[in-house]
């Protein structure tokens, strides 16, 4: 039966959902999160909200978030009338899909770029990110701000204004733009106006990281420069062994022979140049390769995490207290950080340490009631795997040993018994059953 706080808190939570509704509609996707966030938090199985801020997510070009929303909301509810069943399809069918998840990866290693001081590597990637999803509002913004540092008020101002029309009621992007348009001089333009004077161009070769003579310079070509200024150069040597009768006319000679020589040692130090820069490229590009990998991995390691503690649960809830209780003790809890995946653990920590060791323990005395007592040791040994100091189920367990003739571990499980609760009950009887 539904309490009188459990109706008060849908109730709010449906408030939040129908006003955040009202937002989404006129393109503030900003202020319907946040009151998506909240109807959640009010109840976290509103299913309606939680489909929309996946819709959010996913109109931000945050595609991981908005997959995770999707998921949550389908295994809440697992009818054929969720639409989460409908988007996670269209995920999965949609061609664009894969280029939007490497929209995000490299948003993230821009990120990083950014951090280590990296801005000409993170402007090439973000780029890229904003070409693969043109709704990637975080990397528009990011770059906005690149570009805002470097006093490129038009290019920072083309993407405020495309995130502008995503999402109108995003506070960060609409301050920056009243900064961009206080720095144009653009207050009283109309918005038509606007458009023609912000509007995105490609980064140019000059805005790059990659030098403009590396790119139109092939490795023929580095071979051919090289080659005319050595037969340059012979050219001009042989032009001084030849006789001439006016000494002004060989020291004019041998001036040129000099200049072509120089010529020749700056050709070859631009391709030591080029060469540096080229190695230099390539670190950079191994070091963002291994980040957009540990990227992806992540978000595999978060999708197993977050299918196991599921089934857990719901493997619990459902009966099926064994394969729950193998699973947990087999999970490597310490590696679960994330906000979402700590929350499920802790439901799956209160079932199954909380009943599930005791009802195993009891799962395993009804065994060896019944007969069973190959079935009887692997319940006890299993909730022991999950509570290893519980007196109880180690002292059945060891008179289970007992009755099969396995005295060795029989003693020793008395032994431990003894010597973890030698005051309790179980030790008395377990110095009885060892014989002192």
């Amino acid at each position: 039966m539904t309490s009188y706080f459990e109706r008060e808190n849908r109730q709010i939570s449906n408030r939040f959902y129908n006003l955040a509704l009202d937002r989404a509609e006129s393109r503030d996707l900003y202020g319907a999160s946040i009151l998506l966030k909240k109807a959640l938090a009010f109840n976290n199985k509103n299913i309606n909200a939680r489909n929309l801020l996946g819709l959010i997510f996913y109109e931000e070009g945050a595609v991981t978030e908005a997959i995770v929303q999707w998921l949550i909301s389908r295994d809440m509810l697992k009818n054929e009338g969720n639409p989460a069943n409908e988007y996670l399809v269209k995920v999965q069918e949609d061609e664009d899909t894969e280029k939007f998840f490497q929209s995000v990866k490299l948003y993230n290693a821009a990120l990083d770029d950014v951090k280590y001081d990296r801005s000409d590597l993170a402007k090439l990637k973000l780029n890229k990110a904003i070409e693969l999803n043109e709704h990637n509002v975080k990397a528009m913004m990011l770059l906005s701000l690149i570009l805002l540092q470097m006093e490129d008020h038009i290019r920072a101002g083309a993407y405020l204004l495309k995130c502008q029309k995503i999402d109108k009621g995003n506070q960060f992007v609409n301050e920056h733009m009243e900064y961009v348009l206080k720095n144009t001089k653009k207050n009283e333009v109309k918005e038509k106006r606007i458009q023609n004077i912000y509007s995105i161009k490609k980064l140019e070769a000059d805005d790059a990281i990659l030098p403009k003579r590396y790119i139109k310079l092939s490795e023929n070509q580095k071979v051919i420069f090289v080659l005319i200024g050595i037969i340059i150069g012979a050219l001009s040597y042989s032009l001084l062994i030849m006789p001439h009768n006016n000494t002004s006319a060989a020291l004019s000679n041998q001036n040129e022979v000099i200049r072509y020589a120089e010529l020749v040692n700056d050709q070859n130090k631009i391709i030591r140049d080029i060469t540096i820069e080229n190695n230099q490229l390539k670190t950079d590009y191994e070091d963002a390769s291994t980040k957009l990998k540990a990227y992806e991995d992540q978000n595999k390691v978060f999708t197993s995490q977050y299918e196991t503690l599921n089934s857990i649960i719901s493997d619990f809830d459902n009966g099926y207290i064994s394969r729950a209780a193998r699973n947990y003790v087999e999970l490597d809890k310490d590696a679960i950080t994330d906000e979402t995946l700590v929350t499920l653990l802790n439901q799956a920590r209160s079932r199954i340490e909380g009943i599930g060791a005791k009802r195993l323990c009891e799962l395993g005395t009804e065994s060896w009631n019944g007969g069973n007592k190959t079935a009887a040791i692997s319940y006890y040994q299993l909730s022991l795997s999950i509570n290893p100091d519980d007196p109880e189920t180690m002292f059945l367990l060891a008179r289970l040993y007992q009755n099969l003739e396995r005295y060795k571990e029989a003693n020793e499980m008395f032994d431990k018994i003894i010597a973890l609760h030698p005051q309790s009950n179980y030790a008395r009887r377990s110095r009885e059953a060892r014989g002192y």
